[in-house]
């Protein structure tokens, strides 16, 4: 009688087990499909200002390294330098009629925004633009104003006391570059320093920088004018300890190594191009309730310090 008692458990406890994994199978089956149905491919447009710039190439490689894990399908709008806001809102209105409905921006004028439509999830980059509060919308940027800061107090660690600092400004309609504007200039002025504002597009450049060599220092905002100022730096021979500025590029980094740039502040845009994208990608795939504003680190960089380990991660970056 136990035995049979036994034998009638043990086949109560087998069925029992095999109805339990039958449903546990076909509720992860259920939800899997439900995930299907909710989850659809990101599919995003990245759209910078001249786009082929070496100046991208960190924020090029973050936005792949995104791209790998989450299966995004990235298109690069091919772009040149931008000579108005109109030219952009051009670029962007050819996506939206194609029916890209998701983009990475670097807007040319942060004023600029209403050439953006309602139905596109953007996230800006470099530059934040005027927006509402919505779901849809994100800045994945750098503090403009603390890199500035973190400038001038590296411009003043040198011999100089009280220098005359020639900005090399590019593009004031971001409010960005407006910031890191401010931030240096009331940094070296506060200091005793003094300061005088070029702005330039980059073609009339050897004419401004003339100008600026009369200066005790010169700090370029742009990656692009510090590559430029680094070239007449070297063919004039300036010497070391006068040029320094914003950049990330592979040229600039040379420049750096060698001294002929003393020191730069480095934004972090291999995290740039990974958080812009990681983040909308999980929101069109509606892994992520709302997009938030994320600020992106910098570190300040001085000739000699290229090949410090850390350092190395930020200007050397890889796909990992």
């Amino acid at each position: 009688m136990k035995q049979e008692n036994s034998f009638l458990l043990n086949t109560w406890l087998v069925n029992a087990f095999i109805l339990i994994s039958i449903t546990i199978a076909l509720w992860s089956a259920y939800n899997l499909l439900q995930t299907g149905e909710k989850r659809t491919q990101p599919k995003v447009s990245v759209l910078v200002e001249d786009s082929s710039s070496e100046r991208w190439t960190s924020f090029r490689l973050g936005l792949d390294q995104a791209a790998a894990e989450y299966g995004a399908d990235v298109t690069y709008i091919t772009s040149t330098g931008f000579s108005s806001a109109e030219e952009q809102k051009g670029l962007i209105s050819q996506e939206a009629a194609a029916g890209t409905n998701a983009m990475i921006l670097s807007l040319y004028d942060s004023e600029a925004t209403e050439s953006v439509p309602d139905t596109m999830k953007i996230v800006f980059v470099e530059t934040d633009g005027i927006r509402d509060s919505g779901e849809g919308m994100a800045a994945v940027i750098p503090s403009g104003r603390k890199m500035g800061e973190a400038l001038g107090e590296m411009m003043l660690e040198g011999p100089k006391t009280n220098p005359s600092v020639a900005i090399l400004a590019g593009n004031l309609h971001r409010y960005s570059e407006k910031e890191m504007l401010e931030g240096l200039t009331e940094t070296i002025e506060s200091a005793g320093g003094s300061t005088t504002v070029f702005q330039t597009s980059g073609e009339d450049f050897a004419s401004v920088m003339s100008q600026a060599e009369k200066s005790d220092l010169i700090a370029a905002l742009e990656d692009p004018l510090l590559v430029q100022a680094a070239g007449i730096a070297v063919s004039e021979d300036l010497g070391g300890g006068i040029l320094y500025g914003i950049g990330c590029s592979p040229s600039n980094i040379s420049y750096l190594e060698r001294g002929v740039i003393s020191g730069m502040v480095v934004p972090n845009e291999f995290s740039m191009g990974y958080q812009s994208l990681a983040q909308l990608s999980r929101y069109i795939s509606n892994d992520l309730p709302v997009m938030k504003d994320i600020e992106i680190g910098f570190t300040c960089v001085r000739t000699g310090e290229v090949h410090d380990p850390e350092n190395e991660k930020l200007l050397f970056p890889e796909i990992r």
